[in-house]
């Protein structure tokens, strides 16, 4: 049972919650600074990760489900069956003495990564099971529950799991954990997304198939390494973009072409990096794991990708659907990737082109005029009108602001097009009192008023817990 949880890291991609869950041993040390040392578990919860992982410091992992579980087993292999766990040692390559791997699932390496072979240990059950409590130990195993849904369930050390086959509510250990578990939901065949009726009904989901999923060997290949936490990094650069994946296609709108005279940046770069762990040496952190990370990306940031062919997977190598309100997301593996933006120019004026490359203003100079006068004076009434209010808040002040704003920007555009200073319906000798300046003008009042003020009703704050500015009310 959960006692207290609290938020001990976070950063841009990620955030490491806390539980403790032993009520006497937290007692009377809420505010102690060496909890570390108490029992608990820590979940790190990272931005496009296909697992949920768990750390534990000895306590015991228990598995609820929000209906009812149908089984837990081992993976159903091309070599063997469910294997009965004997007390004969089993030979592993690990330096920790008490890890056991009982090898019955075996997948190649992925081309290009040098290394060789790797096999899995998975699970065997138990000679102390029967009708009403299956007991079953490994570091590999498939759950799956009432609905048809799927899980993949890893651990770093063997763990005993026991399933009460009569409630079959939980699946739970029955003594302390020191390790990592994770856990990785197989998604519903593609046909059954679409169908959009009950997995169980429309497509159910076969233990048997798991090992010819090209999907399901990446997961279980890449489950050894974990993301614990990420930075995205920024940069900007004059050139062109690199080619597209050839295997990746997304709907995208067209954006301008600029001008091949200019030296203005027109490509944004951002750089997803993660700090990762593994399993077999859970007291390092670093960028560099021993296998690589397994992530999935959003369409538009696949469609982006730098190098896209090297670390995308296409669907034939990952057969698996995981799907977001973008559409699917697409895998990818490594600790670090970058996708490419092209910058648009952002103007008022609107796409108008000659051979495809943008021409500000173009449309505006060849508007008729009497036109032009006509928006400046429907700009002239506006400004006389719905004026920012300062006790609005933040909110209602800051739409106020921003249509203000937009009318200075409008004025500004018809009398540069015009080509002179000019106010249609009040000008004074010498055309000095455009639309345009007294807009700027009453934006300038405003904001001043909003951001200095006399001194005493300040509306603006700096949050020294956040990091940021927030308004005076919340």
């Amino acid at each position: 049972e959960i006692h207290t949880r609290h938020v001990v890291k976070y950063d841009s991609l990620s955030v490491t919650l806390r539980y403790y869950g032993d009520a006497k041993e937290m007692s009377g040390k809420e505010n102690s600074t060496n909890l570390d040392e108490l029992k608990h578990w820590d979940t790190y919860i990272v931005q496009g990760s296909p697992y949920v992982t768990a750390r534990y410091y000895g306590l015991r992992p228990e598995l609820t489900a929000l209906s009812d579980f149908s089984d837990i087993a081992c993976i159903t292999t091309m070599n063997t069956e469910e294997e009965r766990v004997t007390t004969e040692p089993q030979k592993s390559n690990s330096t920790h003495p008490n890890r056991r791997r009982m090898s019955i699932f075996s997948l190649s390496s992925p081309e290009g990564t040098g290394s060789s072979s790797k096999r899995f240990g998975v699970c065997g059950l138990s000679e102390d099971s029967n009708r009403q409590k299956k007991i079953i130990t490994g570091v590999q195993f498939v759950v799956t529950t009432q609905e048809g849904l799927m899980w993949l369930v890893f651990a770093s050390e063997p763990i005993t799991f026991e399933f009460d086959q009569a409630a079959r509510r939980n699946i739970k250990t029955s003594k302390p954990f020191q390790g990592v578990i994770r856990l990785a939901l197989v998604p519903p065949p593609a046909k059954a997304l679409s169908a959009g009726s009950n997995v169980n009904a429309s497509a159910p989901l076969d233990k048997e198939k798991l090992v010819s999923s090209s999907g399901v060997k990446r997961l279980i290949y890449h489950a050894g390494t974990f993301p614990v936490g990420g930075a995205v990094n920024w940069s900007f650069r004059y050139g062109s973009r690199a080619p597209l994946a050839s295997s990746i296609t997304y709907d995208r709108r067209k954006l301008r072409r600029l001008s091949s005279s200019t030296k203005e940046n027109n490509i944004g770069s951002v750089t997803f990096t993660f700090d990762t762990m593994h399993m077999s040496s859970l007291e390092s952190t670093s960028t560099s794991a021993q296998m690589e990370l397994l992530m999935l990306s959003l369409p538009h940031h696949a469609a982006s990708i730098s190098s896209a062919d090297k670390i995308l997977f296409k669907p034939k190598d990952f057969d698996l659907f995981f799907r977001c309100i973008k559409g699917r997301m697409v895998p990818v593996v490594g600790n670090s990737w970058t996708y490419e933006e092209k910058l648009t120019s952002i103007g008022f004026d609107d796409e108008t082109s000659i051979g495809g490359i943008q021409n500000p203003g173009l449309s505006l100079s060849t508007m008729d005029q009497s036109i032009r006068d006509l928006i400046l004076q429907t700009v002239d009434s506006d400004l006389k009108i719905n004026m920012p209010v300062l006790d609005s808040g933040a909110y209602g002040f800051g739409k106020g602001v921003a249509r203000l704003a937009q009318l200075a920007l409008i004025a500004d555009s018809i009398e540069g097009a015009n080509g002179h200073v000019k106010n249609v319906t009040n000008s004074k000798p010498g055309g000095h009192d455009s639309t345009s300046r007294r807009a700027y003008a009453l934006l300038e009042k405003h904001l001043t008023m909003w951001l200095v003020g006399d001194g005493s009703d300040r509306r603006l704050f700096f949050d020294v817990d956040l990091g940021g500015i927030v308004p005076k009310d919340g």
